[in-house]
């Protein structure tokens, strides 16, 4: 009896724990109250920013892209429930088992060929093509918060795969999808397919020499070549355009860590070339300011030539004294050889091809020795030492940006075109050169730049 009686009250003590924790704690079942919605189901068509246009948009520049930028080899498709918990549904198409294929022939529409089966609930669906396998791990580990504006940290020859394909994903954020929008019927959601633009996530360049290309400054220039420099290391799967302007994770503030060098020296192309190769670039999109944005924010182009001074100054005296111990003959070395320069106040670049004789002239021009043109400030050899014939100039793009976007940002799915006019010799002697400096316009280049979305649209579609 007295057992019994212990039994009871510790029955009667727990019933009345669990009312008062029911009334006064209510839990959320553990099952989605959604799960018991009926089956859905939906199929996509993404069109990639690449098509055989019947009318181009007016006044719009085009750029077709090549087969590499243009490959398509897996779709993702993520797919949340609106509400909490944000239930997932995730697919993956893949050209090589036949379920994703081009519309037609030579299309840049490409379609599923098998319905995703979810819940009839109102969704969020991202597209995104070509993934790599630490982002699929990444977006199902996180959820509909991947694609929140966290930044994601990616090389940029993982995003410009030219093997594995460009990684791409939808255009915008998408706007909700009603429950009434997916169909109980698979063979439906086959033949109403959902149409997802998505763009590049990198930008691109190729500079030209324009047909009346000049190198000013008393000498030639070859072996030119070009790459962007300054490379973010992380981006938005998606465009953050909630402000009415185009942002990614350093719009406010930057670390130098946040960016990569890069290392592209590619060719320049004559102006009647079609490139074959491009340099690539992540977005980066920051808050400019004048006279204030630093050089070590921006995502700028890099040109490099190498230089070969037609005179250079030289003499016998091994320890000169006045402008007569100088003359002016004409430069002994071949391309590629190092060669040194004196800038004096007068604007003049004086080459020489000792670095001796460079040091004596600079530290006779400082002295204001009569007949020498002015030197202000110390003389630093190796500040002013060409190697190999080596020189820089940078470029910076998108001046004249207005909103959405802001100037000198680079944005995805954009073709920088850059035709150069003229370079004034002889640049600078590193590419570092401006590093902490203040943004301000390139003077020893001149350039003008087309910018090309990189895509055109089909004006119709039959899904």
């Amino acid at each position: 009896m007295k057992t019994s009686n212990l039994c009871m009250t510790l029955f009667a003590a727990l019933a009345i724990t669990a009312c008062s924790e029911e009334n006064e704690f209510p839990q959320e079942s553990a099952k989605d109250p959604k799960a018991d919605r009926p089956d859905a189901y939906t199929s996509i068509a993404i069109n990639i920013p690449h098509t055989t246009m019947t009318k181009a948009p007016s006044g719009r520049a085009i750029d077709s892209g090549t087969a590499d930028e243009n490959k398509v080899k897996t779709l993702h498709v993520f797919i949340y429930d609106t509400d909490p918990p944000h239930t997932p549904t995730v697919a993956e198409f893949t050209v090589e088992d036949n379920s994703l294929t081009p519309q037609s022939s030579g299309s840049s529409t490409w379609v599923t060929n098998k319905p995703i089966k979810t819940k009839k609930n109102d969704k969020y669906i991202f597209a995104a093509v070509n993934l790599n396998a630490d982002m699929v791990n990444y977006i199902t580990t996180n959820g509909l918060g991947a694609f929140s504006y966290n930044e994601f940290a990616q090389e940029i020859s993982q995003l410009a795969d030219p093997t594995n394909g460009f990684v791409m994903f939808n255009t915008s954020y998408p706007e909700s999808t009603p429950a009434a929008n997916l169909y109980e019927d698979e063979s439906l959601a086959l033949t109403n397919r959902m149409s997802i633009p998505v763009s590049r996530v990198v930008a691109k360049t190729a500079v030209f020499k324009a047909n009346d290309f000049v190198v000013n400054g008393g000498g030639k220039m070859t072996d030119i070549k070009f790459g962007w420099r300054n490379l973010n290391k992380k981006f938005y799967f998606i465009q953050d355009k909630r402000d009415g302007i185009i942002k990614d994770y350093n719009w406010e503030n930057y670390s130098v860590s946040d960016f990569e060098r890069g290392s592209d020296a590619i060719n320049t192309y004559l102006s009647a070339d079609v490139p074959a190769s491009f340099s690539y670039a992540p977005e980066n999109s920051f808050k400019y300011s004048l006279g204030q944005t630093e050089i070590n924010g921006v995502t700028f182009i890099s040109v490099s030539g190498v230089f070969t001074p037609d005179k250079v100054i030289s003499t016998t005296n091994p320890t000169p004294t006045q402008p007569a111990d100088f003359t002016i003959i004409d430069n002994p070395n071949n391309s590629g050889k190092t060669f040194y320069v004196v800038r004096t106040t007068d604007g003049i670049a004086n080459y020489f091809v000792n670095g001796t004789i460079a040091q004596q002239y600079a530290e006779l021009c400082s002295n204001n020795t009569p007949g020498m043109p002015s030197y202000n400030g110390t003389y630093a050899l190796e500040e002013n030492t060409f190697t190999d014939g080596i020189c820089y100039f940078h470029i910076f793009v998108n001046a004249n940006a207005t909103s959405p976007q802001a100037p000198y940002n680079v944005y995805r799915n954009q073709y920088f075109k850059v035709n150069i006019h003229s370079i004034q010799a002889p640049g600078n002697p590193s590419d570092n050169f401006d590093t902490g400096e203040i943004l301000k316009p390139e003077t020893w280049i001149s350039t003008d730049i087309e910018i090309n979305p990189w895509e055109v649209y089909e004006e119709d579609y039959d899904l």
